[in-house]
């Protein structure tokens, strides 16, 4: 008998094991997807987004932070104000030329290895040392970087810097492992602290991001999340109200036409946040008609940035009174005259004038710009001057752009920093990234003096100072600041997007959870 049920209990376990094999395949493929690859979109979050989220490895990331696969020593917060991010806490020295940032501890790389000063150090020394990857000179003033024990980041720079935390916030500090940088800084990969990691990239299509199970801070709702690339702004929303994707997420990601559409579809759910970009309408002043102020006057005169924000981004849109973003609220001032309420001026003499209008192709299914340059041209075609739309992709763009091949171009931008310097050095210094030829040596030495002023009174000034002379001189034209549209569909419960655009993927909860 004892013989018998020795056997018995064995044709038991050889029928359990199946099962046990069964239940074993169904939980990992819950995690990593089946067999061709596709997520369980019970635990999966599929956002879609109108443009590539890989940067490459000649970038200062490789991914687009809203990612969240990489962390920065600090991060803006409400009023654009420097937050505690990987750096727990600051505090400056010997006014404002010395920083001292302490990190967090028992951070890890995805690697499982711990977060050091020593790595954080060479992270922040690669984007530094590199122009390539600080175009806007975030880096300009370092004069070296030092470690004082495991978690203690030091920065010694030639002149004071009163927003330091504010410069080197989000994309001018992204902590990456040293182990994945290859010749010249291009990296080989991601290895980074992010509550989630690299599980795929197809270039072009999509990002599949894991959690990261040994991330230090709130844990995510999602196993996984894909973000996929749809380029195209009808199909993105398709896309979404056929729930082949959960979400819509970025700047741009919605246009203001589209937004009905959703906001009827049952289960759908169409929010807005205000971001911190401002879009702009450069101006070449080196080249004839607009190397002359009356005729860049002129232009932003015939341009009602209230009639315009208010037919092509209904809801979407402020329009501009100041040179960047409200949201950056210690550096808003009150509004010098609008060029609406000062002008018309007189029609300044065009004869002969052939102008160029520079697009970036990659913009047009993300705001109305093809709209707003049709309609700038038809004022100026009215006003008997030939205006051209030309449309580059992304490279010929910024060539044109660099060589001064345009009269006038839009352009999206974000002031990353939070900080009014930021915008100034990039667009108005002699020596910015982007500047189109109105400098002067006295604005020159007025964007240095604000960048170093350590008096928050006199640095206020400064600024207002700068604001006045933008609105006179007319180097650019900021037309409206973005209000962006995002939308989830039934399958979230909670969703939302912050001020730089990021999904909020800590927060965000499938729809069975609160």
């Amino acid at each position: 008998m004892k013989q018998c049920g020795e056997k018995k209990h064995h044709r038991k376990g050889r029928l359990a094991l199946p099962v046990i094999f069964l239940v074993l395949a169904l939980m990992v493929m819950a995690f990593h997807g089946n067999a061709h690859g596709a997520p369980d979109r019970n635990k999966t979050l599929v956002i879609g987004v109108g443009r590539d989220f890989y940067d490459g490895p000649d970038s200062r990331a490789y991914l687009h932070g809203s990612t969240h696969t990489w962390e920065a020593l600090t991060y803006l917060g409400d009023g654009l104000a420097a937050e505690p991010w990987l750096a727990e806490s600051w505090r400056s020295e010997d006014n404002g030329r010395v920083w001292i940032f302490t990190l967090r501890d028992g951070v890890k790389f995805h690697d499982g290895s711990d977060l050091t000063a020593d790595l954080a150090k060479a992270s922040i020394e690669r984007i530094a040392s590199r122009p390539k990857y600080d175009a806007a000179g975030m880096y300009r003033d370092l004069v070296r970087i030092e470690t004082r024990g495991r978690l203690e980041l030091i920065f010694y720079l030639r002149d004071p810097s009163p927003a330091f935390p504010n410069i080197i916030a989000y994309y001018s500090s992204p902590i990456i492992h040293p182990k994945v940088f290859g010749e010249n800084g291009r990296l080989t990969g991601l290895t980074a602290t992010g509550p989630f990691r690299v599980h795929e990239i197809k270039v072009g299509e999509r990002i599949i991001i894991d959690a990261f199970p040994d991330y230090w801070g709130k844990k995510p709702g999602y196993a996984r999340v894909v973000f996929r690339t749809i380029l195209d702004a009808r199909s993105r929303v398709v896309s979404l109200l056929a729930g082949e994707i959960d979400a819509i997420a970025d700047v741009g990601g919605i246009l203001p036409q589209q937004a009905g559409e959703i906001r009827k579809a049952s289960g759908m759910a169409l929010k807005q946040v205000e971001v911190a970009t401002t879009h702009y309408l450069l101006i070449n002043c080196r080249k004839p008609p607009f190397d002359d102020q009356n005729a860049r006057q002129w232009l932003a005169g015939i341009l009602d940035r209230e009639e315009l924000t208010a037919a092509l981004v209904p809801g979407a849109g402020k329009p501009a009174t100041g040179p960047y973003t409200p949201l950056a609220a210690n550096w808003t001032f009150e509004p010098p005259p609008s060029p609406s309420e000062s002008f018309p001026l007189p029609r300044p003499d065009f004869s002969g004038a052939a102008i160029e209008f520079l697009l970036h192709s990659g913009t047009l299914d993300r705001w109305p710009y093809r709209d707003l340059s049709q309609i700038t041209q038809a004022l100026l075609v009215a006003s008997g001057v030939n205006a051209t739309i030309v449309i580059r992709e992304s490279g010929a763009y910024y060539d044109d752009l660099r060589e001064g091949r345009f009269h006038l171009a839009l352009q999206p931008n974000t002031l990353m920093t939070g900080d009014p310097d930021f915008f100034y050095s990039y667009y108005v210094h002699s020596e910015g990234f982007q500047q189109n030829g109105c400098q002067t040596s006295e604005m020159d030495e007025l964007i240095v003096a604000g960048r170093h002023a350590m008096d928050g009174d006199h640095r206020r000034e400064i600024y207002r100072r700068l604001t006045r002379w933008m609105a006179e001189t007319l180097p650019l034209i900021p037309l409206y600041h973005d209000i962006s549209f995002y939308a989830h569909g039934p399958g979230v419960s909670v969703f939302s997007m912050d001020h730089y655009f990021r999904p909020l993927l800590l927060e965000a909860r499938p729809g069975n959870q609160k």
